[in-house]
């Protein structure tokens, strides 16, 4: 299955939300851009390739780094931003799973949890390692599941008992990379070696008031489900969400674990 109408769906979302991204989604996804790039090696004057690179954190922090960055996204509001914000970057509009860039480009292709949002993991993980240089290193990142991050466990809970999801289109599986296993396997089906694991700890703050309003402003997988709802339905689980998130308040808002995995291996 190709999955186009979840693609393009996440393409709007994330064009949508590219002005919301500062204040909500990169709350989080920071937290894990030190350690993805200590995973990666990266040397002075190594070229970078930023996978769904957003805003250009990851990139911009390797360029400050000393490395020659270069992002690449597939949302044209977000390349615009990251262009914005970092004048002298390398942004590119395309697409993870056919990156416009020749074989063995780059010293170290990295991806800050993004695959996920894609139609085909593996064929994203495939392509950095086409653009790879031998020798160079391919990491990327994705939140644990359900079974092992608190707020997954909750969103879970709510979708689960209120969601109609043969409303909702087509989409691959959210947690597969959050299976060390089977995210080994596609790195090594791709020919990566040498693979690596860690799990970083992320807390989620998410400002006082309503969690759910704040939360459909932080991704696009969840508000896909969520839109496709009646209005009731809808309502439902705005209560449920927000009852269960209130054991996560604390005198500021809210404070709830998301830890990531975060992945590495080398090209031979």
């Amino acid at each position: 299955m190709e999955y186009d109408a979840f693609r393009e769906s996440e393409r709007s979302g994330w064009n949508e939300r590219a002005a919301l991204y500062d204040g909500a989604t990169a709350v989080a996804t920071v937290q894990a851009v030190p350690m993805l790039l200590h995973m990666t090696h990266l040397s002075l004057g190594a070229r970078l390739l930023d996978v769904g690179c957003g805003p250009g954190y990851l990139a911009g922090a390797a360029q400050a780094l000393g490395a020659r960055a270069t992002g690449v996204d597939f949302a044209p509001a977000m390349v615009s931003l990251a262009r914005a914000r970092f004048p002298t970057l390398e942004v590119i509009e395309g697409e993870a799973e056919a990156l416009p860039f020749d074989d063995a480009s780059f010293d170290v292709v990295a991806s800050n949890i993004v695959l996920f949002h894609v139609a085909h993991p593996a064929r994203a993980i495939a392509e950095g390692v086409r653009v790879l240089k031998p020798g160079g290193r391919f990491a990327f990142s994705q939140w644990l599941g359900p079974d092992r991050s608190d707020l997954y466990r909750e969103l879970r809970a709510v979708l689960n008992a209120h969601a109609d999801m043969s409303r909702t289109e087509p989409a691959p599986d959210a947690y597969s990379l959050s299976d060390p296993e089977a995210a080994r396997a596609m790195m090594r089906d791709a020919g990566l070696e040498d693979i690596e694991t860690r799990v970083v700890q992320v807390l989620l703050r998410a400002p006082e008031g309503d969690f759910f309003d704040f939360f459909m402003s932080f991704g696009v997988r969840v508000p896909l489900v969520v839109q496709a709802q009646d209005d009731a339905t809808r309502q439902t689980i705005r209560e449920a969400m927000n009852a269960r998130m209130e054991r996560f308040r604390t005198s500021q808002g809210y404070e709830v674990p998301m830890p990531a995995i975060l992945y590495a291996g080398r090209k031979p």
